[in-house]
């Protein structure tokens, strides 16, 4: 059997993938210039841009690239629940393509430190005149697959000025937050494969997030809360939603 060339091997991966984005990239560029020029409706160019992603989001960390992962991650984010595109919004995915392809095309991947600023460096979407608040770098993953508890915590998050990157998953969730440690971590207690208060836990018994704060959503009983690491949060999901998340910014220091 003939000796595998390893340096052969990844050049050729390299290559395989390049292509891939390449392919792929075209296609949201051309799908964008089509919406600029009028020869084409938002959503038929959303729902090209979503099939583009979704593909993008699974092969980079397949080929090794896994800040592409994370920048189609945050894209996937930016362009949820989005039923048209204006100028800005055009711009802003043309500024995620662009640094998918800049990631794509380097020698060495970014360290976590890099990649955090890469990520923080993204179009953010606001569902408000930004005007109106002054935003903060301080960057808050929740973790929720129940999309009217996202869109209300990221709400309120959202008119403190920070930047919220929701993510349905909790075991992706762990895979992202140990590639670029957020600000503070919010989740639901209840979820499908894992729960919130065992991400919590295990999030705070690696290295790389133990320094993270945690906070729990959740509508049960103390008696059902065994387990949740005493310096996480605690947000209830009823009549003090506003005001737990109010005190658990406070109590760390966000803002």
């Amino acid at each position: 059997m003939a000796e595998v060339d390893m340096d052969e091997l990844m050049a050729q991966l390299k290559s395989e993938f390049s292509d891939y984005m390449s392919d792929r990239l075209s296609t949201i560029y051309n799908a964008l210039d089509l919406l600029k020029k009028g020869q084409a409706h938002a959503a038929d160019t959303l729902r090209e841009v979503r099939r583009e992603i979704h593909s993008l989001k699974g092969s980079g960390t397949t080929f090794g690239y896994p800040i592409v992962s994370l920048i189609a991650q945050r894209l996937e984010t930016y362009v949820n629940d989005l039923k048209d595109l204006d100028e800005k919004q055009i711009a802003d995915l043309q500024t995620f393509a662009d640094r998918m392809a800049e990631m794509a095309e380097l020698d060495e991947q970014p360290d976590i430190a890099s990649t955090n600023l890469i990520i923080r460096r993204l179009p953010t979407r606001y569902e408000f005149d930004i005007t109106d608040v002054e935003i903060q770098d301080v960057e808050i993953m929740l973790v929720t697959p129940n999309k009217l508890v996202a869109r209300r915590a990221a709400t309120e998050l959202a008119a403190c000025g920070y930047r919220v990157n929701i993510i349905p998953d909790p075991i992706e969730a762990i895979s992202i937050a140990v590639r670029m440690p957020p600000d503070m971590i919010i989740a639901s207690a209840v979820m499908d494969g894992l729960g919130g208060i065992d991400l919590i836990r295990g999030l705070r018994a690696m290295s790389v997030t133990a320094h993270v704060p945690a906070a729990l959503m959740t509508s049960m009983g103390a008696d059902q809360l065994r387990g949740v690491p005493e310096e996480a949060a605690i947000i209830r999901l009823g009549a003090t939603f506003s005001d737990d998340i109010a005190a658990t910014i406070t109590r760390f220091n966000l803002g």
